[in-house]
């Protein structure tokens, strides 16, 4: 910048040595201010581009100091990584030798229980017997005793268990409609509407089917589900005409309709 000054100082002079024959006193004070305009211009622009490069200097520095700064985190962190998945390692590795520490052991002790229990039934003379298995006639027998003496949870249980163990048995219709009766008996009447409702899926040859779709209609006329009702009342006189159920069913559609628009009969 200063050889840029110095240039255009020497062009303006020798410009003006070479037309001083013909330069007024005005012109040469023109002149000068134009040289003094231009050097103002000139220490403008060094003192401007100066303080652009302190400044993309201090720029330069701090993100120096930044990226070294950030290149240390980053090492650490991955130094604590390592550190971490090492011990992860050594963690996972120690549960696993203690899994298999409990398998052997549990195995073991299953052993020795063999063992005594062998022992055991030699001394008392006989062979281990496991515990009698009821049959589905049996289980029927008990539910219906445990319903008579009002014992509904454990009735529900037995016919329960009947139904799973012996489905084809003639017996499990029963015990699935049973369950219904239990749960119709202690005003729940959802859980009663699903019961009879499997007695029909389940068993749709069956003899109370009819029935069930009925009870069902009732459980659902109980909860107010007028709707339902008269599904399962209009399903029982489609399904089973020369059913017993039929005429009441015809009754308890009828009434259902006469009375939709109450809400004390009627909820949806």
């Amino acid at each position: 910048m200063k050889n840029l000054r110095i240039l255009l100082i020497a062009l303006i002079a020798t410009q003006s040595a070479a037309c001083f024959w013909v330069t007024t006193k005005h012109e040469g004070k023109s002149l000068r201010r134009d040289v003094n305009r231009i050097d103002e211009v000139v220490n403008t622009q060094e003192k401007s581009l100066g303080s652009s490069v302190k400044k993309l200097k201090s720029t330069l520095d701090e993100a120096s100091k930044l990226l070294a700064r950030n290149s240390a985190d980053l090492g650490a962190q991955f130094d604590e990584l390592e550190s971490e998945n090492a011990r992860l390692t050594g963690l996972v590795m120690e549960a696993k030798r203690y899994a298999n520490q409990v398998y052997t052991d549990t195995q073991a002790f299953e052993k020795r229980v063999e063992t005594l229990e062998a022992r055991l039934a030699a001394l008392e003379g006989k062979a281990f017997q496991p515990p009698k298995v009821q049959d589905a006639s049996e289980l029927y027998a008990e539910g219906m005793r445990a319903f008579r003496a009002n014992d509904y949870n454990k009735a529900r249980e037995i016919f329960r268990k009947l139904v799973i163990k012996y489905p084809g048995h003639e017996k499990a219709d029963d015990a699935q409609f049973n369950r219904g009766q239990t749960y119709f008996v202690q005003k729940n009447y959802k859980s009663a509407l699903e019961e009879f409702q499997s007695v029909f899926d389940k068993f749709p040859q069956s003899s109370l089917a009819d029935d069930s779709i009925f009870r069902a209609g009732e459980s659902a006329e109980k909860l107010k589900w007028c709707t339902d009702a008269r599904a399962y009342f209009g399903l029982l006189r489609k399904k089973y005409p020369k059913s017993d159920m039929a005429g009441k069913a015809k009754k308890k559609g009828v009434f259902l309709n006469k009375n939709a628009k109450k809400k004390s009969v009627c909820q949806s």
